[in-house]
């Protein structure tokens, strides 16, 4: 009994379809990435530290911006620096402004609903180096009533 192997192909082409579905896969998942990226990282100076630890384990991580304020009003005319030091700062989460017109409590409700989702929820609170303490201790008070016991700062490696 005689084997019959493999046919040769007679196509001159190679089908990419599948490789078309392959790209086409991988440009979503980058434009999804991009996007959870844009919403976490907010361009500011991060202050340096020495000493500190790199997080090993980023799962069930929460990142949360405490922007200062701007360099130009909405004009692009240019504010002064002693009024911008008056200015609160932007708290952001998600991309979205957190501190609204009833103040620290939008805040704390929605860290409560990320823990009820996340048990083992991590914050990551990213600040501007020259950012006073008077705007970032109530992020922190805010964790503290939603019972988020794993607050980290975001540093650089100092010099």
């Amino acid at each position: 009994m005689a084997r019959k192997g493999i046919e040769p192909m007679h196509d001159e082409h190679v089908n990419v379809t599948p490789l078309i579905d392959v790209v086409m896969c991988l440009i979503v998942f980058f434009l999804m990435v991009s996007k959870l990226v844009k919403d976490e990282m907010v361009e500011m100076v991060i202050p340096r530290a020495n000493v500190g630890l790199e997080m090993e384990d980023q799962m069930g991580r929460l990142t949360i911006n405490v922007v200062p304020p701007p360099l130009k009003d909405k004009d692009g005319n240019e504010i002064p620096e002693a009024q911008r030091k008056l200015m609160p700062p932007t708290v952001k989460m998600h991309g979205q402004d957190m501190i609204t017109g009833d103040g620290w409590k939008a805040l704390t409700a929605r860290l409560r609903d990320e823990r009820r989702l996340n048990p083992d929820l991590k914050v990551i609170l990213r600040a501007d180096e020259n950012e006073k303490y008077d705007w970032i201790g109530p992020v922190l008070v805010a964790c503290a009533q939603a019972d988020i016991k794993n607050v980290n700062f975001a540093t650089r490696q100092g010099q």
